[in-house]
């Protein structure tokens, strides 16, 4: 922290940091995201994005023990609920 105009003053100058929201954004420049942050974006549990996957709903990746989901699968899977909401 710098003081601004000495502590005299009671002025001090503190640098903001950006907070992490935790939701996954597609648009975002992230490229893969974990099982907990795509079922925070859609607001639903772990267990139906393991079950979507399972189904091949949503496709994802495995990277030894870890299940990743990309950005794009992101996309095509909303533009997809999307599209079955405008029927």
């Amino acid at each position: 922290m710098t003081t601004q105009g000495g502590p005299e003053n009671g002025m001090t100058e503190q640098k903001s940091q950006p907070q992490k929201t935790g939701s996954p954004n597609p648009h975002h420049l992230k490229r893969y995201y974990r099982v907990d942050e795509v079922a925070a974006y859609f607001s639903v549990s772990d267990r139906t994005i393991y079950r979507l996957i399972d189904t091949g709903d949503i496709k994802a990746i495995r990277l030894r023990d870890c299940i990743r989901v990309p950005s794009e699968e992101l996309k095509r899977f909303e533009a997809s609920l999307l599209d079955d909401d405008m029927r």
